[in-house]
């Protein structure tokens, strides 16, 4: 069974946090989640009850390919940057 996730919102990245990405819901699970980057990478995570409540004003497009040329070309240094700095951060490929 493939699991369905639908966009929710963009978190953009602020110093000592991930850097910006993309957050799907499982449209079965509400809490469960995947994160997805912005060279179209991801992790899986969880969201609070909090973030279920207070993600309705998200003003960004749902896929990277949809964002501005500066702005993507911007978040993928930062990413590179961060796995730099973070060499465990491992995430996976979108198939």
């Amino acid at each position: 069974m493939v699991d369905v996730y639908e966009y929710r919102y963009t978190k953009l990245g602020v110093f000592g946090a991930l850097p910006t990405h993309k957050i799907f819901l499982n449209s079965k699970i509400r809490n469960q989640a995947k994160f997805v980057f912005s060279d179209n990478t991801f992790i899986y995570g969880v969201v609070s009850d909090w973030f279920l409540v207070n993600s309705d004003f998200d003003t960004r497009k749902s896929t990277w390919l949809e964002e501005n040329k500066p702005f993507l070309a911007t978040e993928k240094r930062l990413l590179k940057e961060y796995r730099v700095l973070h060499p465990e951060f491992k995430t996976e490929e979108i198939l």
